[in-house]
Parts: C-alpha cells; structure tokens; sequence
C-alpha cells in the first residue's frame, strides 16, 4: 500500500513539473520588420487608389443594408409565404455578394500569378 502512495505521489509530481515546463514552452514567432509588413499590407491592396476603396466600402455599405432590411422585414412578417420570398430574395443577393467577391478575389490573384510569373522572368 505504500508503493502505491509513493506512486502516486511521483506520478502527481511529474505531471505538474511537466505542466510547469509546458507553460513556459513559448513557440518561435516569425518576426516580421516593419518594412515587410508595410510592402504586405501594399501588395494586398492591389494598387487599389483611395477612390477605389471608397467604392468598394460604399458597395459593401449597400450590400449590408439591402440585406439588413430584408432581415428585418423577415422579422416582420406575418404571411408565411411573403416570409419565404423574402427568404430567398436575401438568400440571392447573398449568393450575388459572395459570387462578386470570389470573382474580384480570383482577378486579383490571377493579376498576382502575371505579376510574379514577369518578375520570375526578369530574374532568369
């Protein structure tokens, strides 16, 4: 009966020690300088100008209002089957969103792809 005490006392032991040490296991981050973190922050605008992200932000303003309103006359309703059309006309302008972006997402990374397959190039 002993042995087991000591057991278990040696086994509660090493699993704090070994949570202790755990604790203090910090994984090696990647420092990124400044200047990196700048030429990423322009590669991912795109070249976008200001007035082309203004556009952008009054068409994502739009897109979230129209869908809003549609959510609270959703809400709204009484009539079971006005409450599905509404459904289904906000389910399409989700799907008209999304579609939207995956398309510019695509164009951008083709324009990416051109523009890293010219610098590749340029190097050979």
């Amino acid at each position: 009966m002993q042995h087991v005490y000591k057991s278990i006392v040696v086994l509660l032991l090493s699993a704090t020690a070994s949570m202790s040490v755990y604790a203090q296991y910090k994984p090696m981050n990647i420092n990124v300088s400044k200047d990196s973190a700048k030429s990423m922050n322009k590669s991912m605008d795109m070249g976008m100008s200001e007035e082309m992200k203004g556009k952008q932000a009054q068409a994502i303003q739009k897109y979230i209002l129209q869908r809003d309103e549609l959510s609270d006359q959703i809400r709204d309703e009484q009539n079971a089957g006005k409450k599905q059309t509404l459904m289904a006309e906000q389910l399409e302008l989700i799907k008209a969103y999304e579609e939207k972006k995956r398309a510019m997402k695509k164009k951008m990374m083709k324009k990416r792809h051109q523009k890293m397959m010219g610098n590749k190039s340029m190097k050979m």
